[in-house]
């Protein structure tokens, strides 16, 4: 069975926008209205019907897309929940372990599925390394390094009076920019069982870190390192090394850009990445073809009750090592 699925875009920020775009290429999906506490309409959500709150909307609709600042996604998730509607919650899936056990319960308790926008997942070589790792075909791994060195200048953190804030925004580039990578690394390696970590404020005027690192043990004793920061001018692709007792690969925005391992030929799938977004330099996203793979899966878990490529569980587990990352400083 497949049924055009109505969605309303809680949020009219640039993320929303996204979706929107995302959307236009999808035939089994609809934007029909926007939730948003904006008075000024987003002249790229303007055709658009504009509410207050869900409770306001008067038009059929099927599921929401949360676009909210962080520290508010429950919010939106619970009382989309409690009206029977479907959620696909941008990442993170909330700030604190106390909100999202809240979503996740009440998704279940109203019987709709909950997805979170975790896509790097399924972004260009990241799959194949995490067949690869599953299939043991890499070897031991006992080393990986995760640097995700953003840059958002002033004007970034001053577009609203949320960025930067412990209440709303939940933290820095470890919660916000790198929390794709942190949860492509639990989905990789599982989540640690000892970290600690040093963070700080250098160019920015906030109140959460600007640049930070951690070091992570994990169950196997493999030692691993993650540094998220949103000073390093003027911004670089994410990269993940990963050394294993048959070699080493590296990925870069996704991609392997260096292999050498034993007995197994380079596996990579991408030709180019020159148009490829890396989020280092910016948030604006204009290639939507990952976040159109989350709402088709989105749609047909919700059409034929298949599987989701990221439920709330697993998306929960991202911000569990965040939060240890937060909470463990020297």
């Amino acid at each position: 069975m497949t049924e055009k699925i109505k969605f309303i875009i809680i949020g009219s920020g640039n993320i929303a926008t996204t979706y929107l775009s995302a959307i236009t290429n999808i035939t089994n999906a609809q934007v029909v209205g926007i939730v948003s506490s904006k008075t000024n309409k987003p002249e790229t959500l303007s055709s658009l019907p504009f509410f207050k709150s869900l409770s306001d909307i008067n038009i059929d609709f099927d599921a929401v897309i949360i676009c909210t600042p962080n520290g508010l996604h429950h919010v939106s998730a619970i009382d989309a929940a409690s009206l029977g509607k479907h959620v696909l919650c941008e990442k993170p899936i909330d700030i604190t372990l106390k909100s999202i056990d809240k979503m996740i319960n009440s998704c279940k308790e109203n019987n709709v599925r909950l997805a979170v926008a975790y896509q790097r997942r399924y972004s260009s070589d990241n799959p194949i390394v995490k067949k690869l790792i599953d299939e043991n075909k890499l070897g031991k791994i006992f080393s990986v390094d995760l640097s995700i060195k953003n840059y958002r200048d002033d004007d970034y953190y001053n577009s609203s009076a949320y960025r930067g804030t412990y209440n709303i925004d939940g933290g820095g580039p470890f919660i916000q920019q790198a929390s794709h990578y942190i949860d492509l690394y639990y989905w990789y390696f599982g989540k640690p069982v000892k970290l600690v970590s040093q963070l700080g404020t250098f160019v920015h005027d906030i109140e959460v870190e600007d640049h930070g690192a951690a070091i992570c043990v994990h169950d196997n004793g493999m030692i691993a390192t993650i540094t998220a920061s949103t000073a390093t001018k003027p911004g670089f692709p994410a990269k993940m090394e990963i050394y294993t007792s048959k070699g080493y690969l590296i990925l870069e925005n996704d991609v392997i850009t260096h292999w050498d391992i034993e007995g197994v030929e380079n596996p990579t799938t991408v030709k180019s990445t020159k148009n490829t977004h890396t989020g280092a330099a910016t948030a604006s996203v204009s290639d939507t073809t990952n976040h159109e793979t989350v709402l088709n899966n989105f749609i047909e878990a919700i059409n034929n009750n298949t599987e989701l490529l990221v439920t709330g569980e697993s998306a929960r587990n991202a911000t569990e090592i965040i939060l240890d990352i937060y909470k463990n400083q020297f």
